[in-house]
């Protein structure tokens, strides 16, 4: 039988993301202010946390004792200190954001805890974010269909298996930045060109935008077929797409992508 908890979710750490969806979570009215505690131990993120208008307490155990599902948004790197200090205490359901962390090595540190994994990024503070989920065999599905519906009200949410989530992570949780550098690189370009930073920014950032939504309304038509549509034959951006095509782009975004999953396997557990 399930034991009553005071707070439907409690946030073990509260930067960034942890702050982005428990805000979503409020602002899309999953969760009222008060059914939110929080444990972090930076006084400037328990301020905030504060003036947010959820309850702050004073220990990783304090929340699993309280909430009813317990979110790990800690870094890897302090994982093991966290699942440390809560052992003895076994949470109704873990939602853990920790990248490279397995199920498996949740469970076997709070008693097989059901456990979902999620792999946000970063403009789901925006409400477009995308999320790749997975759950543990004993995770209960309203909780599972909670979470889902949760992260899927601040953007896209997928399933996808747990072999899978640190190769995810190359597809929608780095690509961010990758696509904020690309950004960069054509911004640097244009200015160098005479073309004022102001309009040029405007102009590349609704580019960005416009793609993406012809992308997101059209998804049953292949990429390559877009891309066709501007590069006319004998005009200027075919030359282009050669040029990037003869640098071997593919290649490069291949070689990058192996990087960071590497990365993944070496932090995570």
């Amino acid at each position: 039988m399930r034991t009553y908890k005071q707070f439907h979710m409690g946030l073990i750490g509260c930067g960034h993301m942890g702050m982005a969806i428990a805000r979503g979570a409020v602002r899309k009215e999953y969760l009222e202010r008060y059914q939110v505690c929080v444990y972090d131990p930076s006084e400037e993120v328990r301020a905030a946390c504060i003036r947010e208008g959820f309850t702050v307490l004073e220990s990783e155990k304090e929340v699993a004792k309280k909430a009813h599902i317990v979110m790990l948004a800690v870094t890897p790197q302090i994982i093991d200190e966290v699942l440390e200090n809560l052992k003895g205490e076994t949470p109704d359901c873990v939602l853990s954001i920790v990248t490279g962390v397995s199920i498996k090595y949740i469970q076997d540190a709070l008693d097989n805890a059901p456990v979902i994994r999620a792999m946000p990024n970063t403009p789901l503070q925006i409400n477009e974010g995308a999320t790749a989920l997975c759950k543990s065999e004993n995770c209960k599905a309203d909780e599972y269909d909670f979470v889902f519906q949760l992260f899927n009200s601040m953007g896209v949410t997928r399933t996808i298996p747990e072999d899978k989530m640190n190769e995810v992570i190359a597809v929608h949780g780095s690509t961010p930045a990758y696509m904020y550098y690309f950004v960069e690189c054509i911004l640097k370009d244009a200015v160098s060109r005479g073309i004022d930073e102001y309009s040029a920014r405007d102009l590349l950032v609704q580019t960005f935008i416009g793609a993406g939504k012809l992308l997101a309304e059209n998804r049953n038509v292949p990429i390559s077929t877009f891309i066709k549509e501007v590069c006319s034959k004998g005009g200027t951006t075919i030359e282009a797409i050669t040029e990037l095509k003869a640098r071997n782009m593919e290649e490069i975004v291949h070689d990058a992508n192996e990087k960071c999953i590497q990365r993944a396997r070496e932090i995570g557990r």
